[in-house]
């Protein structure tokens, strides 16, 4: 899911400090990152967890890869 916009977006996480700019496309795929990964937490399900992980996998290969991985971090 990402925004359908052709903005860029600010993203600021508390937790680790990152402040950055992503276009949708990164900020939804970092906003679902930690959904999954709340929700695999949350529920201990083993789906939930591979899907955080397949997404992961497929975001390395994103234009925003490092951004993406500095907001999750």
């Amino acid at each position: 899911m990402s925004p359908q916009s052709d903005n860029r977006f600010p993203v600021n996480v508390d937790g680790n400090g990152f402040e950055g700019e992503m276009s949708a496309d990164a900020a939804g795929i970092t906003a679902c990152l930690f959904a999954l990964s709340h929700m695999s937490f949350q529920t201990n399900n083993e789906k939930i967890a591979e899907h955080y992980h397949l997404l992961r996998e497929f975001a390395l290969d994103h234009a925003e890869a490092s951004a993406i991985l500095a907001a999750i971090d």
